[in-house]
């Protein structure tokens, strides 16, 4: 049995400077030929999975007919046919993930504050302002997640 592999890794990294707020970035990696790109939206890193699937698809029609566009967009279509349902699945799950451990730290976070509150402070009051900003700041991360997870699943339900 003949079987041909075309393989990505995605990383998503977070980043926040000094009065910026946090932005999100990615970096694909092609396992097969380590090539890799940075991305800001996942438009880019499907582009780059597009190319090395099409470069596979040719590679693995090399011997036969001359491939023609429409044969490498049928099989393209079908693949990508086969992997769409997976990858719509498995990207909510990483959201719902990511949302609830955003969920747990805000609990923690809570509790921490609370207990704090019933302590003597240790802490001066330009600490405690920081940490309340702070608090703050995550709570309003984890609300915009969750409406854009809320959005996405509108979005898919509408497909």
């Amino acid at each position: 049995m003949n079987q041909d592999v075309v393989s990505f890794v995605l990383r998503f990294i977070r980043e926040e400077g000094a009065g910026q707020p946090a932005r999100w970035r990615g970096v694909i990696k092609h396992v097969q030929s380590d090539h890799t790109a940075d991305f800001a939206r996942f438009d880019d890193a499907l582009a780059f999975m597009q190319d090395h699937v099409n470069e596979a698809i040719r590679q693995a029609f090399a011997g036969d007919e001359p491939l023609s566009p429409e044969r490498i967009f049928a099989e393209t279509a079908r693949l990508w046919g086969e992997m769409a349902p997976r990858y719509t699945d498995i990207m909510l799950q990483s959201m719902e993930i990511m949302l609830e451990q955003g969920r747990r730290m805000g609990e923690t976070m809570a509790d921490s504050l609370a207990r704090s509150a019933a302590a003597p402070p240790q802490t001066s009051p330009d600490q405690q302002a920081q940490l309340i900003s702070i608090i703050e700041r995550l709570a309003n991360q984890v609300e915009a997640l969750s409406a854009k997870v809320e959005h996405l699943e509108d979005r898919l339900r509408d497909e």
